[in-house]
């Protein structure tokens, strides 16, 4: 990270981007880093840059302009955030478990199995002293197995908060824990839907500069589990759907299409023309720069078209028609970045003492 910030020579910028990585809001440094990667991509795909061009018409300013061998581009970071309500909800659950993690019961480990929670700090040294006196009147001899393990409910205005205890083995019993709580079962199973989030994302940049007559590419910063691209193409190229077509000899076939609510639109009405493209930069963090998941998605008629080489060490999809086609980063991300084999260097979870 000192070393690629050693590169931005403007010093104003510099010292935002250090104040941002010291901060105490994770948001803020997965947005620092992300620019941060994306300054050192351009630096070593031989662009020259300028960091918040000025551009005519607005005092808006995107992140980045890029010039080499006579081709110019813009680029735009964005990594979207936690709302503050999941925030502040966040950290009164944390502050709820961190409190009865220290419980250290000799006998038991608890389970998680039901969670309502409230919108004010619940009192927690109440909690942990009435889930201790609780555990202390448990025999963990009486029960065989954890479908059998006793069960307390704990309530607190709107909070409600059902614990499992789970009897140790024998030969651990007496000994202090170091975390009480041993198994989180209190959340529901949800369907994962991640393109929206993505359009979101993007709706809030594409109309800020109006047209800058170059390439414009706006990358986003996520986290989320998207292996086979899915959530990702049906966020860009939109959901992908089958009819059901019968043929004059009786045959019914599925043919597949795509509908118009992907951010690029559909043809022949292509939506968003001034973004040339989406750079999609998911599960970066500073210990796996090089394994991070990056896409470059085109946009199939752009108003500016991008160099047929970007540079970055990106899996590159296009569409044309209704099929995609990928290519492969121009070279591995280790060989990009000049990091060593394995990365990070030394020995993983070294034994102490």
């Amino acid at each position: 990270m000192q070393t690629w910030a050693d590169a931005i020579s403007n010093d104003d910028e510099y010292h935002d981007l250090c104040q941002r990585f010291r901060s105490c809001d994770d948001d803020q440094f997965r947005s620092a880093f992300l620019e941060l990667y994306l300054h050192e991509c351009l630096r070593r795909a031989g662009f020259t840059i300028i960091i918040h061009p000025e551009i005519p018409g607005t005092s808006r300013r995107p992140d980045f302009y890029a010039e080499r061998d006579g081709t110019s581009l813009y680029l735009e970071a964005i990594a979207p955030g936690t709302n503050s309500q999941a925030k502040s909800a966040a950290k009164r659950r944390a502050s709820l478990f961190d409190y009865v993690d220290k419980l250290g019961d000799p006998n038991f480990i608890l389970g998680v199995v039901r969670l309502r929670e409230g919108l004010t700090a619940p009192p927690t040294k109440r909690l942990t002293g009435e889930l201790k006196t609780w555990l202390a009147s448990l025999n963990p001899d009486d029960y065989v197995d954890y479908a059998h393990a006793p069960q307390w409910t704990w309530e607190h205005e709107q909070w409600s908060v059902t614990f499992k205890a789970i009897p140790k083995s024998p030969e651990v019993r007496g000994k202090p824990s170091d975390r009480a709580i041993g198994v989180f079962a209190a959340s529901e199973a949800t369907f994962v839907d991640d393109a929206p989030a993505i359009r979101a994302a993007l709706a809030n940049k594409h109309h800020a500069y109006g047209d800058m007559e170059a390439p414009f590419i706006i990358a986003v910063g996520t986290y989320s589990f998207d292996p086979d691209r899915w959530h990702s193409t049906n966020a860009l190229y939109g959901r992908e759907v089958f009819e059901l077509v019968e043929t004059e000899g009786g045959e019914t076939l599925t043919p597949a299409s795509r509908q118009a609510d992907g951010y690029f639109g559909a043809p022949p009405n292509w939506l968003c023309l001034n973004v040339s493209g989406v750079l999609l930069v998911n599960q970066l963090m500073p210990e796996n720069a090089h394994r991070a998941e990056v896409t470059l998605w085109r946009h199939p008629n752009p108003r500016h078209p991008l160099p047929a080489v970007v540079g970055f060490p990106a899996v590159t999809v296009a569409f044309s028609g209704n099929s995609l086609s990928e290519s492969s980063p121009p070279i591995p991300a280790n060989h990009f970045f000049d990091l060593p084999d394995p990365w990070p260097p030394g020995e993983p979870w070294p034994r102490k003492g």
